[in-house]
């Protein structure tokens, strides 16, 4: 064989050997790659292959084996990432935009004189939103002050009344104090017993019918339980029990009777008392009578002026009720946020409780309803890829903040009862709720309104850090 044979099949031989060794390489790193993915390249075709057949390849077959062992790396490498992906994130579309909605209505009726905000427009808390017609409040405010003015000075002429009673009905007790100062305290201490035995009297009468009338219940009650009990209705610790109240309430009576008649004797020998106090002030009868109504008719005009002082309050709360009333006329903002759902205009009249507008604010969160076969790892601070359909190819960044105590089918009007009939298992759909991060939405916030659909992946293996 000629050298320059020799020297083309060495070199065949060569390029047999590195094309053989390549592909060995190529192949044992997509063998390590896609284990995972159960994805293997039989080599065994190759090795059996001499080098002399290698050798008569071309090398734009060599090319094609070279690609298609690229692109099966590569299809291991994207399919190895899209597994790992996939295993620890959880994605749904069931999710929208959430929001506090606070309907504002009107405390007091009347007419709108005044409409100063328009549909989605932007408000503050404590802005001017509505007034209506003030002028019927303000009557009533004048009619409140006009009713205090005119009861304070009924008061005051009350008071001075008092005082002038009061020093006449003085000066007449003294005269008559030395004359009739201890007929007085006989009379009046005479007087206090029989008003005290006459109470206590009444007192025990009233107890007395008390105590008969419920004797009566009992003994009816000890008839009825001695008919169950020979019948076998009740226990004999029942029927004691009802004979001992029985025998209890006689007992009670009979002391309530003796109470009576004491209270009796008590009153006739106070009246006694009495009449031998009446006979000592025969002498100064005129006097004393006359002392007594000037202190009667004091305690009398005390009265009034406490009713005056009464009636003096109930006008200040009038007045402070008008003035409440009349600052309701003024509807403004509790919260910031933008207008939404107006229904009032100038000139219209309104009732207390009627919904005028609602005011949304931009407080707005995602409520995402996972399947329950996705919440299992799902925890509160993990981060979540929120897209919207408003706002196609935005991404948003937020963390899950809580997951509802309970699947929206329990929360629903009339929740599923699989207790009766056919079951058949359907998949719940736990509410999670998310907060947005407030440098995500910086430039979108006032176009994101509660209702909006959105996409939502949470992480399941990353965590928002405490404080972000």
């Amino acid at each position: 064989m000629s050298n320059g044979a020799t020297m083309e099949k060495s070199t065949h031989q060569t390029e047999a050997r590195d094309v053989h060794v390549q592909s060995h390489n190529n192949l044992q790193s997509n063998e390590n790659l896609q284990s995972d993915e159960n994805v293997r390249f039989d080599t065994d075709v190759l090795l059996k292959k001499s080098p002399t057949k290698l050798s008569k390849k071309s090398p734009k077959k060599l090319l094609i084996l070279s690609i298609i062992g690229l692109v099966a790396l590569v299809a291991a490498v994207s399919a190895l990432i899209g597994w790992k992906y996939i295993a620890s994130h959880e994605s749904t579309d069931d999710a929208y935009i959430d929001g506090n909605i606070t309907q504002i209505s009107s405390r007091v009726g009347g007419t709108v004189s005044q409409v100063l905000i328009d549909d989605n427009q932007f408000v503050k808390a404590g802005q001017l939103l509505v007034e209506l017609d003030p002028r019927d409040y303000d009557v009533k405010i004048a009619q409140a002050r006009a009713a205090l003015e005119k009861n304070q000075r009924q008061q005051q002429a009350d008071t001075a009344d008092i005082a002038v009673t009061n020093s006449t009905a003085g000066a007449q007790s003294e005269t008559a104090a030395s004359e009739i100062s201890h007929a007085n305290a006989s009379i009046a201490s005479a007087k206090s017993l029989v008003a005290n035995y006459q109470a206590a009297l009444g007192m025990e009468q009233a107890k007395l019918v008390s105590l008969q009338s419920q004797k009566q219940q009992y003994e009816t009650d000890l008839k009825r339980y001695a008919r169950l009990s020979q019948q076998g209705a009740i226990s004999k610790q029942q029927y004691d029990q009802a004979k001992t109240q029985y025998d209890i309430s006689l007992a009670q009576i009979a002391a309530e009777e003796q109470a009576i008649q004491q209270a009796r004797a008590n009153i006739a020998k106070a009246e006694s008392d009495l009449q031998q106090a009446y006979s000592d002030l025969s002498k100064t009868k005129a006097t004393l009578k006359s002392a007594q109504a000037a202190h009667e008719q004091t305690s009398v005009k005390s009265y009034i002026s406490d009713v005056s002082k009464a009636t003096v309050d109930q006008a200040k709360a009038d007045l402070q009720n008008a003035i409440l009333q009349r600052s309701y006329c003024r509807i403004v903002a509790p919260v910031s946020g933008r207008i939404g759902k107006k229904a009032t205009h100038v000139g219209e009249q309104v009732q207390p409780g009627q919904s005028l507008f609602t005011i949304i604010p931009d407080q707005a969160w995602l409520t995402a309803n996972f399947k329950e076969t996705q919440i299992g790892r799902m925890r509160p601070g993990q981060k979540v890829d929120v897209t919207l359909d408003a706002f196609p190819g935005q991404h948003f960044t937020g963390h899950v903040d809580s997951v509802a105590p309970a699947s929206g089918a329990k929360f629903a009007l009339m929740p599923a009862e699989n207790a009766t009939g056919n079951f058949t298992k359907i998949v719940q759909r736990l509410p999670v709720k998310i907060v947005f991060d407030e440098n995500s939405i910086a430039e979108f916030k006032k176009y994101i309104a509660p209702g909006l659909s959105a996409q939502v992946t949470v992480n399941l293996a990353a965590v928002q850090p405490s404080g972000s």
